[in-house]
């Protein structure tokens, strides 16, 4: 995975996970919402200054937004591929059969 697409994928985690919309961290920024917009569409990258004051305001270090072993999107969907068909079953054997007890309770 590309460092641009690690960053965008990061940037995004945790701008949600500040409970940012793309508004306020540009405001955060002295930026354009649509500066934000075209980040997270991957059609604009950031300077180093902007990607400094991006993590200040998110307040978390400059590295979260590089560490692609860390990247929140990247975990999930690995998890997915490896686990996520035998997850769906085991769920859906669990909620019938949680379906199925309060159903004998009623």
């Amino acid at each position: 995975m590309g460092i641009r697409r690690i960053f965008i994928q990061n940037m995004k985690y945790y701008r949600k996970q500040a409970g940012l919309t793309q508004e306020k961290l540009a405001e955060a920024i002295d930026m354009s919402t649509s500066y934000i917009g075209d980040m997270e569409a991957r059609e604009r990258f950031p300077s180093a200054e902007t990607i400094d004051k991006i993590a200040a305001a998110l307040e978390i270090p400059v590295s979260l937004l590089f560490n692609e072993r860390g990247s929140p999107d990247s975990l999930k969907d690995t998890f997915l591929k490896i686990y996520g068909a035998s997850l769906k079953d085991e769920l859906s054997s669990r909620i019938l059969k949680d379906i199925n007890e309060v159903c004998d309770l009623l």
